[in-house]
């Protein structure tokens, strides 16, 4: 393996780099997108019970002790719960993306390592011919060791780059649709919690007599 990426050259280093951070992205992204880590059954359950019976305090409290998207976004509305529908659905459209963006966390790192490590191994095959080429000028072709180690930088990090991308490939799908559908059935149960927050009732207003 070090003989292999002394012979690619030192463009193999940042391709390693770039696979390592991959992979490191991948594993806590599986480990992360869990669909009860965001929406916990039990939770959610208990929570719309209480919004249900108007218990809104208690909902609420529930809430504080929560760490996940449902009792983020579930909080937001009942402190808005007054508010008009419009209103409140903006109130649920921006706790909502707030948790999108968690939940599409590194995608775009990923993407971008799916373009670069190409061009990494692009830019290691010009290296290797420049190689190449330098020991074609110098001494023509009777040297075979050095255009030997010419091409195998050329051919090696070409394999490289490309060894690291389309795997990073694959993962950005698998973690991309792990997160989507986390999304739609966040999607769903905030506008059903919306419905739930804006059919209840205002809370009477005491008045004293005069």
């Amino acid at each position: 393996m070090f003989l292999i990426i002394e012979k690619g050259g030192i463009i193999m280093y940042p391709i390693i780099l770039l696979s390592v951070i991959a992979l490191a992205i991948f594993l806590e992204r599986m480990f992360t997108l869990r669909r009860e880590s965001y929406i916990p059954a039990a939770f959610s359950s208990k929570l719309k019970d209480l919004i249900k019976r108007g218990q809104f305090t208690d909902a609420r409290n529930l809430c504080d002790v929560q760490d996940n998207a449902v009792a983020r976004i579930a909080a937001q509305l009942i402190d808005n719960k007054d508010r008009p529908w419009a209103q409140l659905i903006s109130v649920a459209e921006d706790a909502g993306k707030q948790e999108a963006d968690k939940l599409e966390r590194f995608q775009d790192t990923m993407i971008n390592i799916v373009a670069i490590a190409p061009l990494l191994g692009l830019l290691g095959t010009v290296f290797g011919m420049i190689s190449i080429f330098n020991v074609l000028s110098a001494g023509g072709i009777g040297n075979a060791e050095a255009l030997s180690s010419g091409i195998a930088e050329a051919l090696l990090t070409t394999a490289a780059g490309l060894s690291v991308a389309i795997p990073v490939q694959v993962c950005h799908y698998v973690v991309k649709y792990r997160a989507d559908s986390i999304i739609k059935v966040l999607e769903a149960d905030t506008l059903e919690l919306v419905t739930m927050v804006s059919a209840q009732p205002a809370p009477a207003v005491a008045q004293s007599e005069s």
